[in-house]
């Protein structure tokens, strides 16, 4: 056979670009207005100008070279190019992390694998518009730079250095400590600490995994129940310390309210006044009365005048500022103000004088409040009554009736009033929820032995419904004296929240006649023994939050309604009082920031709450314009800080619930399908409220397909198939202690269905799907607090 000639490379005919190709080429990406890729520029360059790809390639050669548009990372950057401020938002995987914008709450941005260095969760960059597309540019500053850590899983201890790992499952980095730093009071096998980052590892440029990091403090204990609110509060930077100025402004108070503070306020403490709460609770806000009036009723709604003892520009209102609201645990609670204060002198304990500001309203016979005024009074509690007794006493029984005593006219008289205000709430379209809400129980020695449901009766109803009277009367006493305070608004459902609810109620046969608060409420009342239906509503609700903008309360349907009843433990109640008795004093009240509130406006809530701390602000060109910047950041401020304090909360609570079950396995449950995304259904246990997911691979023998318009899982192989609302049989696959869930298997469906059809649409590995799928979907909703719309 011939031997095959070698072929000679010709070698490549040199190329000369000519400073007018280089020109032509410079005023062809300036008119584009756009940043654009060195490898797009090439392109559109030899398609534009009708160059060969050489000459294309020596232009941007060219002008990379001279710094035109300050090219990065291969990027020509178009002065001109629209630029936003993007966010990096945490994932299970580095992988998964994106930036999402600040500005446009559907724009997220892949973090490209060519851009250096390590990207942090909260880091801020530029997101720079490119060619219809947007970008990741410039880093502008890093995110948070300490960390709530656990020992890596497997990590030994034997090494100078152990790797670390974030608490949080959305933060998927690696840190790394030295042992020597760590103090020997601190087992880091056990224990989970907080770290800051070195210098090396905030340097973009120079960082790497694992990031190095220096011992700040031990936090808890981990596996731990009073470690683990301490964990939970870290990790979502709940204030838990009060600085010693607050405590010593506390203990300088008085221990019982004296005389010069009773000046100028009305003596109602002849009034036999009571207040209703449940039986584990310590600081009372509110105390009600009421008596009959040929109109209807006088109701008297006497709230704890806190704003008497925290005054502006104290230690005690930057303290109560920062923290914005009480947080509640299972067993335990983060106050909002020192103990002296919400347990002691500003509660309204039975049998002492107290201080309150006071809601005077004439409600007609058709639940109409007619008249009310506002005024500083001193009142003396007559009782302190539970929601138990008092339900027990309005249904005559013996316990309730002894524990009530002589107050059992008064509540009659509540109770009268309560149901005509219950019939206006329902003329009106309120909404009214049957959901469930969990209650941790423990034994006599601290250790979670359970779970059940939150009773709600009438009595808590009762009470709900006085509140409401002073809460609306607040507001519109405010608007209809022009003034400004937080309103706690609640806007109509999203278009695409209602197109999922009417998805899963295609399932249940039930139909959405409208989207007004009528046809909803009208749902809500014919669903009430659906539980699967009632969470699929709530979850199609908007989240509630405090503004100075009043736009009305959609699930109220209140055209005005803020919050007046809780100043010991709310803060926007504290400014609500504020705003009145500046209006009764006919002194404006102005509020003032107290605290550096940077590490919370760059949070996440905040961030989605319209907090965009890296844009350029003008200074406020008058007073009016200045108050009303200072109203919109504390209504930011508070609302971000009540939903910390509900995550951490609930942090707490799926782990006692993960906790009982490691402890208390059985072979099998039965429960109730109340979810469903393509990697799996969710699922509720009957016998306790305890939540926990079937991955789409332990649904059972066969492929199954996920069909989002119907919301079921069907196996065509095994001819089955699983829909919200069925009643299932499972038992524990995994507890995963570390990120608070647990892992069902289904064994049988308890509810039949008849399969028709064949399979249709392209199969994809059930491995492909995480728990991802479904973090996005619900970030606004928990299903365990009813109370996030209100």
């Amino acid at each position: 056979m011939a031997k095959k000639k070698k072929s000679t490379a010709r070698p490549p005919e040199p190329v000369t670009v000519r400073p007018e190709d280089v020109e032509r080429g410079r005023e062809f990406l300036t008119q584009l207005k756009t940043d654009i890729s060195f490898t797009s520029a090439k392109k559109r360059l030899a398609r534009e100008l009708g160059i060969s790809t050489g000459v294309a390639n020596g232009i941007v050669v060219a002008l990379n070279s001279e710094g035109f548009m300050s090219p990065s990372e291969n990027w020509f950057r178009h002065p001109e190019t629209p630029v936003l401020t993007g966010v990096v938002k945490g994932a299970r995987t580095y992988e998964q992390m994106v930036v999402m914008s600040q500005t446009k709450p559907d724009l997220e941005v892949p973090i490209p694998a060519y851009r250096r260095g390590i990207v942090l969760p909260g880091d801020v960059y530029e997101l720079r518009e490119a060619s219809g597309s947007w970008r990741v540019g410039e880093l502008r500053r890093r995110g948070p730079t300490h960390f709530v850590c656990r020992r890596r899983e497997g990590e030994r201890m034997k090494g100078e250095r152990v790797q670390l790992v974030s608490v949080n499952p959305f933060c998927p980095l690696v840190f790394s400590i030295a042992q020597s730093e760590v103090p020997e009071d601190t087992n880091l096998r056990t224990d989970v600490i907080e770290v800051a980052l070195k210098d090396e590892a905030l340097n973009p440029e120079t960082s790497s995994f694992p990031l190095p990091v220096s011992f700040v403090r031990r936090v808890g204990r981990k596996d731990d129940p009073l470690g683990e609110v301490a964990i939970a509060s870290a990790e979502h930077g709940v204030p838990t310390e009060f600085s010693p100025e607050t405590l010593a402004e506390a203990d300088a108070l008085p221990d019982e309210v004296d005389g010069r503070s009773l000046l100028h306020r009305v003596d109602l403490t002849d009034i036999p006044f009571v207040t209703i709460d449940g039986e584990d609770a310590r600081d009372f806000d509110d105390a009600v009365y009421c008596t009959e009036v040929p109109e209807g009723w006088r109701l008297l709604v006497a709230i704890a005048d806190v704003s008497h003892y925290v005054k502006p520009g104290s230690a005690l209102d930057r303290d109560a500022q920062m923290r914005s609201t009480s947080v509640y645990f299972p067993a335990s609670v983060v106050p909002m103000l020192p103990e002296k204060l919400s347990n002691g002198l500003c509660s309204l304990n039975p049998d002492v004088d107290r201080l309150v500001m006071v809601c005077d309203a004439i409600v007609d016979r058709e639940g109409t409040t007619t008249a009310y005024q506002f005024y500083p009074a001193v009142i003396h509690s007559h009782a302190r009554l539970t929601y138990t007794n008092v339900w027990g006493a309005l249904q005559g029984t013996p316990a309730g009736l002894e524990a009530v005593g002589e107050r059992l006219d008064d509540l009659k008289r509540l109770y009268d009033l309560y149901k005509v205000l219950r019939a206006a709430r329902e003329r009106r379209s309120a909404l009214d929820f049957e959901t469930q809400e969990s209650q941790a129980l423990f034994d006599e020695k601290g250790v979670i032995s359970g779970f059940a449901v939150r009773e709600h009766n009438d009595a808590h109803r009762l009470i709900e419904e006085c509140m409401l009277t002073a809460n609306v009367a607040a507001a519109d006493f405010v608007l209809r004296k022009k003034a400004t305070t937080l309103f706690r608004v609640h806007p109509k459902p999203e278009p695409d929240r209602l197109r999922t609810l009417n998805t899963v109620l295609k399932t249940f046969n039930v139909k959405l006649e409208g989207t007004g608060a009528e046809a909803m409420a009208k749902l809500i009342r014919e669903t009430k023994d659906n539980a699967p239906v009632q969470t699929a509503i709530l979850r199609a609700m908007s989240r509630a939050q405090y503004q100075p903008e009043n736009i009305g309360h959609f699930g109220l349907q209140y055209p005005a309604y803020a919050h007046f009843t809780s100043p010991i433990r709310r803060y926007p109640d504290l400014l609500l009082h504020r705003t009145i008795k500046g209006i009764l004093a006919k002194k404006p009240y102005t509020p003032a920031l107290a605290f550096d509130d940077t590490a919370l406006m760059s949070g996440y809530h905040a961030r989605k709450l319209g907090s965009n701390p890296d844009a350029p602000k003008a200074p406020a060109k008058t007073k009016k314009e200045e108050r009303g910047n200072a109203w919109a950041r504390l209504g930011i401020i508070t609302s971000a800080a009540e939903r910390r304090a509900d995550d951490a909360s609930r942090d707490v609570m799926n782990y006692l619930k993960c906790d009982f079950m490691q402890k208390h396995r059985r072979r099998n449950y039965t429960a109730t399908v109340t979810g469903m995304i393509p990697a799996g259904i969710f699922v509720t246990l009957e016998e306790m409220p305890i939540e926990g997911f079937v991955h789409i691979s332990n649904l059972g023998w066969g492929y199954y397909e996920y069909d989002e318009s119907e919301m079921t899982m069907t196996s065509y192989e095994s001819m089955s198939q699983v829909k919200i609302g069925d009643r299932v049989r499972v038992r524990i696959e995994t507890i995963d202690m570390r990120e608070r869930r647990i892992s069902f298997v289904l064994e049988s469906n308890l509810t039949r269905h008849v399969i028709k059809g064949q399979g249709r649409g392209r199969r994809r590995r059930w491995d492909r799907y995480d728990f991802d799928d479904f973090d996005d979907d619900i970030e606004d909703f928990d299903e365990d607090d009813d109370d996030d719309w209100r």
